[in-house]
């Protein structure tokens, strides 16, 4: 690629500063996530993204307030959003493609969201059996979490 052509492609991007306001709506992204705070409905709301998965949440004013545009790291502030309420989730993986909507108002509490939908959406008793099962395997996250930090010490 010569320069005048990288020149004239790094033109073209347009980014967004890591935070910015616009009208009632203030913003913080960072890399494969942004958070939302809506001043007029005292709201906070996020979304994650990462190669095929795509999320959305209701957060809290404590984990936005964590929420750092620089000095996080991906993984942190995935993990932060994670513990909000999940409202939709999104897979495209090599098995299959489908949208769950874990709370069927997810579009009017997150109108700002670049939605992303990969596949059919689950109905509602699809999403019930879903919210079941991975609710019996919230007993693991503390032992699976344990692991993986430890794991990731002893390879430091």
């Amino acid at each position: 690629m010569s320069k005048v052509s990288r020149k004239k492609k790094k033109g073209k991007r347009i980014t967004l500063p890591a935070e910015y306001t616009e009208g009632a709506l203030h913003f913080k992204t960072g890399s494969g996530w942004k958070a939302c705070y809506d001043s007029e409905r005292e709201l906070y709301t996020a979304e994650t993204f990462l190669a095929g998965y795509y999320d959305l949440y209701e957060i809290n004013e404590g984990i936005f307030s964590k929420l750092k545009t620089k000095g996080i790291k991906s993984r942190d502030a995935h993990e932060l959003i994670n513990t909000g309420r999940h409202l939709y989730k999104s897979v495209s993986d090599r098995n299959s493609s489908y949208d769950i909507a874990l709370d069927k108002d997810y579009i009017s509490l997150c109108p700002w969201a670049d939605l992303q939908r990969t596949g059919e959406m689950w109905d509602s008793e699809q999403t019930d059996l879903a919210v079941a099962i991975f609710e019996s395997e919230k007993q693991n996250r503390d032992q699976r979490l344990k692991i993986q930090n430890d794991q990731e010490d002893t390879d430091m």
